[in-house]
C-alpha cells in the first residue's frame, strides 16, 4: 500500500501494551484518519490544544486535518496509537524534516490517556522512522510547564539538550549516537511487539 502519489510504502503497524495493560497498534497516520483526527481533537482539553499548538485551538478544520492526515513518511511523518478494535485516536506524533539531517518532533495525547505511555510509544516509534531516513537530530520547541512532554526527552537513551529561553523549551536530541542507558523510568515503560502479518489500512 502506498500514500496518495508517494511511492514510499506506508509503515506496518505495531503492538503495544500501555501501562493500563490496555493493547494498543501504533499506527501510521492515513488521509482517511479525517474525521479520527477531528473527533480526537474534539476531546482534548483547551489546556490540552494549548500545550501542543501554543494558543488554545477549540476546533481542527477538515482542511487542516487534511493536511496533517496527508504525509510522505520521508520528510513528514505521522504515527498515531489507537485501540484494536477500532481507529480512534489516543495521541498523535509527528515530525518534519528542517534540514538535511535534522526534524522537528510534535506529540499531542487526549486527557484520558495522559500518563498511560502512549507519548512514550510515539516518541519511540518516530525515533525508529527517523533513523531509517537518515536523520541524525530531532528537535522540539516546548511550553517550559509542558513536564510531560519535557519528561519524555529527558527519560530518551539518546542524548538530549534542553535550553530554557523565557517560558520555551528548546529541545535537541542526538539520535545519530547509540543510545545510552535510558533514565530509570518512574513506571513500567511500555514496549513495542512488531506485527509483521499485519498491514495498515
Amino acid at each position: 500500500m502506498h500514500t496518495g502519489d508517494m511511492d514510499t510504502p506506508v509503515p506496518l503497524e505495531t503492538q503495544a501494551i500501555l501501562r493500563t495493560g490496555e493493547a494498543v497498534r501504533v499506527r501510521p497516520i492515513l488521509p482517511a484518519d479525517v474525521p479520527n483526527l477531528m473527533d480526537f481533537h474534539s476531546r482534548l482539553s483547551v489546556n490540552t490544544t494549548r500545550l501542543r499548538f501554543f494558543t488554545p485551538m477549540r476546533r481542527l478544520s477538515p482542511e487542516f486535518a487534511q493536511h496533517l492526515c496527508t504525509v510522505d513518511f520521508v520528510k513528514r511523518v505521522a504515527y498515531v496509537v489507537s485501540p484494536l478494535t477500532d481507529d480512534t485516536i489516543y495521541g498523535v506524533g509527528r515530525y518534519e524534516s528542517e534540514s538535511e539531517n535534522s526534524a522537528e518532533l510534535a506529540f499531542v495525547v487526549e486527557d484520558a490517556k495522559q500518563g498511560t505511555g502512549v507519548g512514550s510509544l510515539l516518541m519511540r516509534r518516530l525515533i525508529d522512522h527517523a533513523r531509517t531516513c537518515g536523520f541524525e537530530r530531532l528537535t522540539a520547541v516546548v511550553l517550559c510547564e509542558n513536564q510531560h512532554m519535557l519528561t519524555l526527552f529527558r527519560e530518551s537513551p539518546f542524548l538530549s539538550e534542553i535550553t530554557m529561553e523565557h517560558d520555551c523549551a528548546f529541545v535537541k536530541l542526538n539520535i545519530a549516537a547509540p543510545e545510552e542507558a535510558p533514565a530509570p523510568p518512574r513506571r513500567k515503560a511500555p514496549g513495542l511487539v512488531p506485527l509483521p502479518t499485519r498491514k495498515a489500512g
